[in-house]
């Protein structure tokens, strides 16, 4: 049993504060909304719905308070938008101990630039940053106080910036997500995820659709087009993780169609089945939402940012990010979370995987946060 802080109301917030809770954790749950914080007490509790089971959970505390959730804590959760961290920089850097894991889920390489703006703000840096590759449930929100759950990984690539502290926090890691599976580090993990892969695709490809009402691009939208474009991007990022040298599985976009390799994939078999049938996805995908601020902005421009270090092509994802930015008016190249952006552009590849490596031990760790 471990001590952990849950922050946020989002999907994967309050899902995770319930299921841990139900695992036998001791949670303590932050949310900076009054109105969410008040419905959950009102609820006496949350609600937790996962293959037909209903259940009323009452996390060990409820705050508006970060530093009440935070301190003591063993293990900080943060599903959040990866569009949150600078702000959650500000807030969480004060009240870090070196005894702690912050992991994030998932990150966007979020766990080097947490650290590296937490470092830029003068706050403390734990014993290590964690993200993973995808969220531990396809799960949403069916109420102010109740989540329904979908899928859960079974296989959930994990990465831990600095690496060499990677054994230490995935002994913290692990008792709360069994199905964890060790990447080399932030960047591996970050090289994973997809939500870049699919989410661009299936916002730019459906816009006339979802801008005529709600509609579940995720079921209703993957059609064969849809899926030559994002089979497109996954197979850019596949390649610009051999050009930087890690190893498989890849977790290819493909494992989660193909019911001969589902198990292989982050939700295991019938996942798309399961999905398709709970109703919890749905077409309210517009600019706005973080398929676009957040796996455009910051996941397409690493992958693209990435790919340029190691020498690879990437037709698709560049296309992609100059059709979103000419829709949103702004630049989203070399933004972002694209390396550049991050203080490491004039850092070769091996040199960033040594950083990677060793954090904010490295000698060119200064340079780093300039």
């Amino acid at each position: 049993m471990a001590v952990v802080a849950v922050l946020g109301a989002s999907h994967g917030g309050l899902t995770a504060a319930a299921d841990l809770t139900l695992a036998g954790h001791v949670v303590r749950w932050w949310s900076r909304s009054p109105d969410t914080l008040a419905a959950v007490r009102a609820a006496a509790g949350l609600t937790l719905v996962s293959n037909g089971d209903r259940r009323l959970v009452r996390p060990a505390l409820a705050t508006g308070d970060l530093g009440e959730a935070v301190t003591g804590a063993e293990v900080i959760v943060i599903p959040l938008p990866a569009t949150s961290h600078d702000d959650l920089a500000i807030r969480l850097g004060p009240h870090l101990t070196e005894r702690q894991v912050v992991l994030l889920t998932p990150g966007t390489l979020g766990a080097y630039a947490l650290a590296r703006e937490i470092a830029r703000r003068g706050g403390r840096l734990p014993l290590a940053f964690a993200e993973t590759a995808t969220l531990p449930y396809l799960t949403r929100k069916t109420g102010p106080s109740e989540v329904r759950v979908a899928a859960r990984a079974v296989n959930l690539p994990v990465g831990v910036f600095p690496a060499a502290r990677r054994e230490a926090a995935l002994a913290r890691i692990a008792p709360l997500y069994p199905a964890i599976r060790p990447c080399e580090d932030a960047l591996d993990v970050a090289l994973d995820n997809a939500g870049p892969v699919t989410h661009p695709p299936l916002v730019l490809l459906n816009a006339g659709a979802v801008d005529g009402g709600r509609f579940d691009a995720h079921v209703e939208g993957t059609t064969k087009t849809v899926r030559r474009l994002i089979d497109a991007v996954d197979a850019e990022r596949v390649a610009t993780r051999q050009a930087w040298g890690y190893a498989g599985p890849h977790y290819e976009h493909a494992m989660y169609h193909d019911a001969a390799r589902a198990a292989e994939g982050f939700y295991g078999a019938d996942a798309r089945d399961r999905v398709a049938a709970s109703g919890i996805v749905d077409g309210a995908v517009g600019l706005e939402h973080r398929y676009v601020t957040e796996d455009v902005a910051l996941g397409l421009a690493l992958f693209e940012s990435a790919a340029r270090t190691a020498a690879v092509d990437t037709p698709a994802i560049t296309a992609l990010l100059g059709i979103f930015g000419v829709l949103l008016g702004q630049k989203l190249d070399g933004g972002g979370r694209a390396l550049e952006h991050l203080g490491l552009g004039d850092f070769s590849r091996r040199e960033i995987r040594a950083f990677l490596a060793e954090g904010w031990e490295s000698p060119h760790w200064a340079r780093a946060i300039r």
